[in-house]
C-alpha cells in the first residue's frame, strides 16, 4: 500500500510548503512552530486558515547542511524572495550580502543590498550578531516580505525583516544530541596569471605597441628560451603563498528536555577554520584563522497557572587571527606580480624591488600577525500574566533584551629586509617581533524593552487575535562602533476569522526615531490584509483533488528611516544622520591685514542642513496563494509591488553655483515588482522515500526619479533604468589599420574620440548622438545591473532502507559583471583584466590581444578578443565600456550529502535513539559563462576566493 506524506509548516501567520527544507529521512515530519511568537502581538500563531502575510520559512537542520561557520551562507535558495551573494571566502569576514525582494531604494546599504532588520526571539541584533549564531541554537529563520507581516515594524519595516527563532525546550523525556564534522576546504577557482615565458612574449608586444608598432622587444629570444626551459627566474606566486586546501571542523552539543512547569534548551558550539596562507602557525607567524564558541540556554518556567516566565542567555566567543597585512592587499600582490621579477629568496634572504617592494612570502612571513577576540552576548528575560481571570484570553507580557559586543585586538609586529639579485647590503632592517596590545578598542551595547496586552478568544465561529505593542530600543557604540540610535514603537495587530474560511486583518504601527526634527520624528504606519480559504467552502468539500487552496493579499505603508544615500558622510555623526542640524569642517586658512598678516581657520559647511527631513515611505501590495493537490504537491506563489517616495537624495539638479553640493531632500521614487513561485512533492513507498522541490524569485526595479545630474540625452541617465544598471560606452570592436591616414589620424566619417589619440588595435565605441565625436555624451545602459533578477533553486532527496542521498542546486540570472574594475563597488583597475598597466602583471584573457608583427608571425587582427597591449594607462581602452561586460549568471550544486542512519538493533546497543553519519559536499560544481571563458567566479572574481569543501560527520541522539 502506498503511503503519501505531506509536508506542511505554519510559521507567524503564513503556510508556506517545505520545500525540501528537510532530509529525506524527515519527510514524514508536520510541524507547527509557535514559538515565532516570542514577543506577542509582532507576530501571531493564527494558524492556516487565519494567515494573510508573505512569509518564507527554512529550519535550523537544513542550515546545518551547508558546513560554514557564516550562518549567511547557509541561506542561498533557501527561502522565496531572498537573494544571497557571496562577498569573500576569508575566514571570520565572510558576510554574504542579503536582499529581500531585490533592490526597492537606491539609498542602500554598504554591502550594496538594502538594510533590512534582523530580529532574533522578537530583539533586534545587527548583522555580524546573526551572521555567526550556529545552525544548532536556531529552531527557524524567516523573512517578513509584505505588507501584512511588516505592519508592526513601522521605520524598521520596508526593506523587510529577518525573524530568526531559537529552539526551546520541549515537554517530554531529557534529550542529548551531539553533532560533529570535519572536512577540508579548498578555492572554488584561482584565476592565475601567465607565467614569465606568456608574461615576457605578451610584454614584447605591449613595449613594441607604445613604440610606434616597431617591433622592439623587451625580453631576448635566450631570455624567453631560459623561462621556458626552466633555467629563468618562473615564480609561481599562487603555489608559493596559498595551499591547495585548508581544514574545516566543527561540533554542537544540545541539552533538551522539560515538563509542564520547567523546559531548558541549552547548546553549545565550536567551530574552526584555518585559511588557505601558507605559513605555519608560530609564536611570531600565523595563517588566517577563525574559532568560534557558541553557548545558548533558554529556559521557561510556568508558575501558579499564572505566569508564565522566559530566560534566554545567548553568548559567544570569537577569536581570528592573520598575517599582519591585509589579505586584499596580498590577494592584489599575487596577481599583480610577474612570475619573473625576482625569487621568493636567494641564500635566505626575501627578494625586493623598489617598483615591488612586498614580496608576497615576505608579507606572510615577515611581517608578524594580527588578532581580535570579540565578546558578544544577549539576555532576554520576559514574563506573561495570563489575565484570564478578568476576562478569558486577556495577557500581559513584558520583555527586556540588553545585547553588548565588545572588541579588542592583540597584535605582534616585525619587519623584513629586502634584497635585490643578492646584493649584500641593503637599507632595509630586520627587526624582532614586539607585542602590542589594545583592549576594548570598541564596545557597542543594545538595551530594548517591549510590553504587549494582548487577547485572544474564539466565540463559536469567530475567532479574534489582537494585540497592542510598546518598543523601546537604545543602541549605543563607542570605537568602531560610534554611534547612537533611538527608537520607539507602538504598534498593534487584530486579526478576525470566521468558521476557519474568511480572514481579516489590520495592522499598524506608529514610529518615531531621533535621526529627524521633532515634527517629523513620528510617522503613522496601516496595513489591512485578508485571505479566504477556499477549499473549506460546502462546494469543494469532497472534491478529492484539492486538499487545500487559500488566496491572500495584503496592503499597507512602511517606512524606512536607515537611508543610506548619505553614504558620503558615514564618517561623520551617526553614520550620516542628523540632516536637520548644520555642522561644519575645518576647511584651511585665510590671512588678514597688512604686512606681515595674521591667518585664521576656516569653516565649511559639511552640507547644507535641511530641518524638513523624514523618512522614506514605502507603499506594498501583495497577491498571494497557497495550494495543495492530492495531498502530495504543494504550491505557493506571490506577487508584490513596492512603490518607494521620499528617498532621501542628493539635489543634483541644485547648479553647483549655489556653493554646497551636499544638499539632501526627500525626492527619490522608485518601483519594485516580481514574483515568488515554490513548490515540493513528497512521496513514500514502502521503505522508499523521496522528495523533490524548487524555487525561483524575480524582482525587477526601476528609478522613477532620483535628481541627478542633468544629462545631455535621456539615454545618458539612470532615471528610468533599474538600479545597478551600468552606465557607459558601447563598444563595437577595435579599430584596423584600414582606419587611419598615414599619418595616423582617422579617416574621415569615422567619429573620433575624446579621450586621446588612438591606434589600431584600440577599442571602437558607438557615437550614439552621431556627432562626429565619441565622448561622455555617448554614454548609455551597456549591461543588466549588478543585482540579478532571478534567483532559483531545485533538488531533491531520496532514501532508502536507512541510505539518504540528496542534491541541492542554486543559481541567479539577469546580472552583469563589470571586469574592468575590482569589485561590484571598486574604481580600481582589476588587475586581472587589465594587463602591465601599473607595472602590473597579464591573465590568460590578455592572450587574446590584438597584435601585427607579420615578421615575428604575429596576426591576430581576424581573431583578437581583448584590445593592443601598452605598458601605460590607456584612457580609450580602460574605461566603463560594453567591452568589459560579462554576463554574472551562475548554477551551482549548492549541496550534496549522502548519509546513512543504523536500524534500531543497532542503536539499541548503543543506547542511543538515533545515529547517523554521512559524508557531504559543498560547492562541488560550478557553471557560469564568466568562470568557464575568464576563470573568474561570478561571486567573488577578486581578493580571497569563494570556497569548497569535502566533509564528512556524525550525528547522535541519546
Amino acid at each position: 500500500m502506498n503511503k503519501h506524506y505531506l509536508k506542511i509548516f505554519f510559521v507567524g501567520t503564513i503556510l508556506t510548503s517545505a520545500s525540501g527544507f528537510l532530509k529525506a529521512q524527515s519527510v514524514t515530519n508536520l510541524r507547527m512552530v509557535d514559538t515565532v511568537t516570542t514577543v506577542p502581538g509582532r507576530l501571531f500563531n493564527t494558524g492556516k486558515n487565519s494567515s494573510t502575510a508573505a512569509v518564507s520559512t527554512v529550519f535550523g537542520e537544513t542550515l546545518y547542511q551547508t558546513p560554514t561557520p557564516n550562518l549567511t551562507k547557509t541561506l542561498y535558495g533557501r527561502l522565496p524572495g531572498l537573494t544571497v551573494a557571496q562577498g569573500s571566502g576569508e575566514p571570520g569576514y565572510d558576510n554574504a550580502n542579503l536582499g529581500i525582494r531585490g533592490i526597492g531604494t537606491y539609498g542602500v546599504g554598504t554591502n550594496g543590498y538594502n538594510t533590512y532588520k534582523i530580529f532574533v526571539d522578537g530583539f533586534e541584533v545587527n548583522q555580524n550578531y546573526f551572521s555567526y549564531l550556529a545552525p544548532a541554537e536556531i529552531e527557524s529563520v524567516s523573512i517578513l516580505k509584505d505588507a501584512a507581516s511588516l505592519a508592526t515594524f513601522g521605520m524598521r519595516g520596508a526593506n523587510g525583516v529577518i525573524w530568526v527563532v531559537t529552539k526551546r525546550g520541549k515537554i517530554g523525556k531529557p534529550t542529548i544530541q551531539f553533532q560533529a564534522r570535519t572536512g577540508l576546504q579548498m578555492p572554488i577557482n584561482l584565476n592565475k596569471p601567465l607565467d614569465s615565458y606568456g608574461y615576457a612574449s605578451l610584454y614584447n608586444q605591449a613595449i613594441s605597441n607604445d613604440n610606434g608598432n616597431v617591433w622592439t622587444p623587451r625580453y631576448s629570444a635566450t631570455q624567453l628560451q631560459a623561462y621556458q626551459n626552466g633555467t629563468g627566474t618562473n615564480v609561481d606566486w599562487y603555489k608559493q603563498i596559498l595551499k591547495s586546501r585548508t581544514p574545516y571542523s566543527d561540533g554542537d552539543l544540545t541539552f533538551n528536555g522539560g515538563d509542564s512547569t520547567a523546559r531548558y534548551n541549552v547548546v553549545f558550539n565550536y567551530a574552526n577554520q584555518l585559511g588557505l596562507f601558507n605559513v605555519a602557525n608560530t609564536d611570531n607567524t600565523s595563517n588566517e584563522m577563525f574559532k568560534r564558541y557558541n553557548l545558548r540556554t533558554n529556559l521557561n518556567f510556568n508558575m501558579f497557572k499564572i505566569f508564565e516566565a522566559r530566560v534566554d542567555i545567548g553568548g559567544r566567543l570569537e577569536d581570528r587571527k592573520s598575517p599582519n597585512y591585509s589579505s586584499n592587499q596580498l590577494f592584489t600582490d599575487l596577481a599583480s606580480y610577474p612570475s619573473n621579477i625576482y625569487p621568493v629568496q636567494t641564500n635566505g634572504r626575501y627578494s625586493g624591488t623598489a617598483l615591488y617592494p612586498n614580496n608576497p612570502y615576505g608579507s606572510i612571513n615577515g611581517l608578524g600577525w594580527a588578532s581580535t577576540h570579540a565578546k558578544v552576548i544577549q539576555g532576554n528575560f520576559g514574563l506573561r500574566e495570563k489575565l484570564n481571570f478578568i476576562t478569558p484570553g486577556l495577557y500581559l507580557d513584558e520583555a527586556l533584551s540588553v545585547n553588548s559586543y565588545s572588541l579588542s585586538s592583540y597584535n605582534k609586529t616585525a619587519t623584513y629586509a629586502r634584497y635585490f639579485n643578492d646584493v649584500t647590503t641593503t637599507t632595509d632592517k630586520t627587526t624582532t617581533t614586539v607585542a602590542s596590545a589594545q583592549n576594548a578598542v570598541s564596545q557597542e551595547d543594545w538595551k530594548q524593552i517591549t510590553g504587549t496586552l494582548g487577547y485572544d478568544r474564539q466565540f463559536g465561529d469567530h475567532k479574534i487575535t489582537s494585540a497592542i505593542i510598546y518598543h523601546q530600543s537604545d543602541f549605543r557604540g563607542d570605537g568602531l562602533f560610534g554611534y547612537i540610535y533611538h527608537y520607539q514603537n507602538i504598534a498593534g495587530r487584530a486579526n478576525y476569522n470566521y468558521k476557519n474560511k474568511y480572514t481579516g486583518e489590520f495592522g499598524f504601527s506608529y514610529f518615531g526615531t531621533d535621526a529627524y526634527a521633532s515634527n517629523n520624528r513620528w510617522g503613522f504606519y496601516p496595513a489591512v490584509s485578508g485571505a479566504w480559504i477556499v477549499s473549506n467552502e460546502s462546494f469543494l468539500q469532497n472534491n478529492k483533488a484539492l486538499s487545500f487552496l487559500k488566496v491572500r493579499a495584503s496592503v499597507g505603508k512602511t517606512g524606512n528611516a536607515d537611508s543610506q544615500s548619505t553614504g558620503s558622510l558615514s564618517s561623520f555623526g551617526s553614520n550620516g544622520r542628523f540632516l536637520y542640524q548644520q555642522y561644519y569642517l575645518s576647511s584651511g586658512l585665510f590671512y588678514t591685514g597688512n604686512g606681515t598678516p595674521s591667518q585664521a581657520s576656516t569653516l565649511n559647511p559639511l552640507f547644507v542642513a535641511n530641518p524638513d527631513i523624514h523618512a522614506e515611505k514605502s507603499m506594498k501590495y501583495n497577491l498571494g496563494a497557497d495550494l495543495i493537490l492530492f495531498n502530495k504537491l504543494s504550491l505557493s506563489a506571490d506577487a508584490f509591488l513596492d512603490k518607494r517616495s521620499d528617498i532621501i537624495t542628493v539635489d543634483n539638479s541644485i547648479s553647483g553655483s549655489f556653493g554646497n553640493n551636499l544638499i539632501f531632500r526627500n525626492l527619490g521614487r522608485m518601483t519594485n515588482k516580481g514574483f515568488e513561485v515554490n513548490a515540493s512533492f513528497t512521496n513514500k513507498n514502502n521503505e522508499l522515500g523521496y522528495t523533490i522541490f524548487s524555487m525561483a524569485s524575480y524582482n525587477k526595479n526601476k528609478i522613477d526619479y532620483q535628481a541627478e545630474v542633468p544629462t545631455a540625452y535621456p539615454y545618458n541617465a539612470q532615471t528610468g533604468r533599474p538600479y545597478g544598471t551600468p552606465i557607459g560606452l558601447l563598444a563595437t570592436g577595435f579599430y584596423q589599420l584600414n582606419d587611419f591616414n598615414a599619418d595616423g589620424s582617422l579617416k574621415s566619417g569615422i567619429a573620433i574620440p575624446a579621450f586621446g589619440k588612438v591606434q589600431a588595435g584600440d577599442i571602437r565605441y558607438q557615437d550614439l548622438n552621431n556627432d562626429g565625436r565619441v565622448d561622455q555624451t555617448d554614454v548609455t545602459a551597456i549591461g543588466k545591473s549588478v543585482f540579478p533578477t532571478l534567483t532559483y533553486s531545485f533538488g531533491g532527496n531520496i532514501n532508502y532502507k536507512g541510505f539518504d542521498l540528496g542534491v541541492f542546486f542554486q543559481g541567479t540570472n539577469g546580472s552583469s559583471v563589470n571586469t574592468l574594475y575590482a569589485s561590484p563597488t571598486s574604481t580600481t583597475l582589476n588587475p586581472q583584466t587589465v594587463a602591465f598597466v601599473n607595472n602590473g602583471n597579464a591573465f590568460p584573457i590578455a592572450q587574446g590581444a590584438w597584435a601585427y608583427y607579420p615578421n615575428q608571425g604575429i596576426d591576430t587582427r581576424a581573431t583578437a578578443t581583448y584590445p593592443r597591449l601598452t605598458t601605460t594607462g590607456n584612457v580609450n581602452n580602460y574605461r566603463m565600456s560594453s567591452f568589459w561586460m560579462k554576463s554574472g549568471d551562475y548554477l551551482r550544486i549548492r549541496n550534496a550529502e549522502l548519509g546513512y542512519s543504523f536500524n534500531a538493533g543497532v542503536i539499541n546497543k548503543l543506547r542511543l535513539s538515533k545515529l547517523r553519519i554521512y559524508v557531504n559536499a559543498m560547492n562541488p560544481v560550478t557553471w557560469s559563462s564568466l568562470l568557464k571563458n575568464y576563470h573568474m567566479d561570478p561571486e567573488t572574481y577578486s581578493g580571497y576566493p569563494t570556497l569548497k569543501s569535502l566533509n564528512t560527520g556524525i550525528s547522535a541522539t541519546f
